[in-house]
C-alpha cells in the first residue's frame, strides 16, 4: 500500500495547485517590448513608434523542481511500481519541493508615445486590464519519506511536515510611462549621446480569490529511543474569494453568488530604468510587484500553535471509551477567526542588457539583424512566482527586414532549474503576431524538462 499512498499525495499535491514566472521570450524580440514592459518598466519605449493595441496576449505556465516529463511518462506506463523505483525517486527530489501553475490574461493593452520637436520618442506611456492567477505549492522531501518508510528513520531529528500553499488571483487596472532623457550632451565621444529612461507602473488590483499562507510549521520529532513523538504545530493560513467565505466545513454546499466587487482591494507598483550605453547596447533594471491586496470580504484565517506528545494509548475499562489517545484531536483542529489579512505579491528584481549587431535601416526605422541578451531574476523569498533561487536567462534572435524576429533562449535556475524555449514574431501590414515559449524540454529532452509554458498575441500599430 505505501507506494499508492506516495503516488496519491503527489497527484492530490498536483491537482490541488492552480501559477508566472517570467516570460523570459518577450524580452528577446524588441517587437514585444511593449507588452514585455509588464515585467521590465523601462522597455516601455522600445520599438514604439506612434502607438500599439494588443487584443491577445495570455501567457500560461507550469513548472516544478521535483518531477521531469519522463518521470511522469514512466509512471503512467508503469503498472507494477517497485520499493526500488520510489527509492530512486525519493533520489532526485530535492529537500524542498515546489510546483508552480500561472496565468496572465491581459483584456486590453494599450501603448503610445509623444515625440519631441526633434520628432524623437519623449514620453512613453501605457494603460490597460488583465486577469492574472499566480500560485505555488511546496512540500519538504522528508513528509514523502515519512509516509514511505515510517518515522524510525528520523530518530532524534525534527522534521517539517506542512505544505505551503499560496495562490493569487486579481483583476489589474494599470498605468505606466517612461520618459527618455539624453545625459552627458557635451562628451566627443559615443557616449555623449547616452539616453537614461525611467519608468513606473502603477497598478490597482482587484482581488478575487486568495489563499496566504503566513506559517507553515508542523514539525514532528522522534526520541532516538523510540518512546514518544512530539508534535509541535504553528502555521496561519488566511483564504479569502469572491463567492463566499471558503469554509472548509461548508466545502460542496451551495455558493453564493459571485461579486464583482471582489474579495480585497490593493495597488502594486513597478520601478524600472534603462540607461542606452551606446546605441546598440541598452541595460535594464527593474523591481516589480511592490504591493499587496488587502482582503477584508469572505476572509477567514486557520491558525494553530501548540505542542503534543504522543507516547501510546491509554487502554480503559470504560466500555463508552475503551481507548484514550489524549489531546491529538486539538493539535488538528486549528482555530478558526474571521479577520481581514493583506497578502503581499512577488516582488523581484530584474537585471537585463540588450545587445545588437549588423545594423540595417528599413523604412526610416533602424534595427539589428543579429540580437542578444541576457537577463537575471532574483526573488526575495520562495512565495508564488518568485524563488530565492535566481534565474539566468541568455537568448539570440535574428531579425529579417524588420518583419520576421526568430530566436531561441535558455534559462537555468528558478523553479523549473533548466529550460529551452524559441519564439517567433511577425510584422504584416500593420498587425503584431507571433508565439513564443520559455520551455520546450517536455517536447524535445523530456528527462529535463520539468515544465512548459505558452505565449501567443496579437495586435497592431500605427
Amino acid at each position: 500500500m505505501r507506494p499508492y499512498l506516495f503516488f496519491t499525495l503527489i497527484l492530490v499535491g498536483l491537482t490541488r495547485t492552480v501559477s508566472g514566472q517570467y516570460a523570459f521570450s518577450q524580452f528577446q524580440n524588441q517587437q514585444m517590448h511593449s507588452l514585455a514592459s509588464s515585467q521590465l518598466p523601462s522597455l516601455l519605449g522600445n520599438d514604439l513608434k506612434h502607438g500599439e493595441v494588443f487584443l491577445l496576449a495570455p501567457y500560461l505556465g507550469f513548472g516544478n523542481n521535483m518531477f521531469s516529463a519522463l518521470d511522469v511518462k514512466q509512471l503512467a506506463s508503469n503498472e507494477n511500481i517497485t520499493n526500488q523505483y520510489i527509492d530512486d525517486m525519493l533520489a532526485k527530489m530535492p529537500k524542498q519541493g515546489n510546483i508552480w501553475v500561472g496565468a496572465d490574461l491581459p483584456i486590453m493593452n494599450i501603448f503610445f508615445s509623444i515625440k519631441n520637436k526633434k520628432k524623437e520618442p519623449f514620453l512613453s506611456f501605457g494603460l490597460g486590464i488583465k486577469e492574472k492567477i499566480d500560485a505555488n505549492f511546496s512540500i519538504n522531501q522528508d513528509f514523502f519519506s515519512l509516509m514511505y518508510k515510517g518515522n524510525k528513520q528520523f530518530a532524534g531529528k525534527s522534521i517539517n511536515l506542512s505544505p505551503s500553499i499560496n495562490f493569487l488571483m486579481y483583476h489589474e487596472y494599470f498605468l505606466a510611462a517612461s520618459a527618455n532623457f539624453q545625459i552627458l550632451k557635451n562628451l566627443p565621444s559615443k557616449l555623449g549621446n547616452m539616453t537614461i529612461r525611467p519608468a513606473v507602473r502603477l497598478r490597482y488590483l482587484n482581488g478575487i480569490a486568495s489563499v496566504y499562507m503566513q506559517k507553515d510549521q508542523i514539525n514532528m520529532y522522534t526520541d532516538p529511543d523510540g518512546r514518544y513523538i512530539d508534535f509541535t504545530s504553528d502555521f496561519a493560513i488566511n483564504m479569502s474569494s469572491a463567492i463566499d467565505t471558503p469554509d472548509f466545513e461548508s466545502v460542496g454546499s451551495e455558493a453564493s453568488e459571485f461579486s464583482l466587487k471582489g474579495a480585497g482591494k490593493g495597488v502594486g507598483i513597478d520601478l524600472g530604468i534603462g540607461v542606452e550605453l551606446l546605441d546598440n547596447l541598452w541595460v535594464h533594471l527593474g523591481i516589480t510587484d511592490i504591493g499587496s491586496i488587502r482582503f477584508n470580504n469572505n476572509a477567514i484565517n486557520y491558525t494553530k500553535a501548540s505542542t503534543y506528545r504522543y507516547d501510546g494509548v491509554e487502554i480503559r475499562g470504560d466500555e463508552e471509551e475503551p481507548v484514550n489517545m489524549g489531546d491529538f484531536e486539538t493539535l488538528l483542529n486549528p482555530d478558526k477567526s474571521y479577520n481581514s489579512y493583506s497578502q503581499p505579491l512577488p516582488t523581484r528584481l530584474t537585471l537585463s542588457g540588450f545587445y545588437g549587431f549588423g545594423q540595417k535601416e528599413r523604412k526610416n526605422a533602424i534595427y539589428y539583424m543579429h540580437n542578444l541578451s541576457f537577463t537575471y531574476v532574483q526573488g526575495f523569498r520562495n512565495y508564488l512566482s518568485s524563488t530565492k533561487a535566481p534565474a539566468i536567462n541568455l537568448a539570440y534572435s535574428y531579425s529579417l527586414y524588420n518583419f520576421l524576429n526568430a530566436g531561441i533562449n535558455a534559462t537555468v535556475g528558478g523553479t523549473n532549474k533548466l529550460q529551452v524555449g524559441a519564439q517567433l514574431g511577425l510584422r504584416i501590414a500593420v498587425f503584431k503576431l507571433g508565439i513564443a515559449s520559455n520551455n520546450l524540454l517536455p517536447i524535445i529532452a523530456d528527462k529535463s524538462g520539468r515544465g512548459a509554458d505558452v505565449f501567443a498575441y496579437l495586435g497592431f500599430y500605427f
